[in-house]
């Protein structure tokens, strides 16, 4: 799932079903670990992904890719 984090604009971009997924992944950890599993919240899940990849930042964080021009054409 891919999530964007705008650090001019301040905000967080999820995409559009991103409470629909939140909730699959909360049946299946449900299934799998029973009533006692610990359910992803909506801003609690945003958050453990961002201390992950801090903790982590030598391989998990990424720069991306120089876009590239279309040649001019003329």
């Amino acid at each position: 799932m891919r999530i964007i984090l705008d650090t001019d604009k301040k905000t967080i971009t999820v995409p559009w079903n991103y409470t629909d997924k939140l909730a699959a992944m909360n049946r299946t950890i449900k299934e799998a670990m029973g009533d006692d599993a610990k359910e992803l919240d909506f801003k609690q899940y945003l958050d453990d992904c961002w201390k992950y990849a801090m903790e982590h930042s030598d391989t998990q964080l990424k720069t991306a890719q120089k876009p590239v021009k279309p040649e001019k054409k003329g």
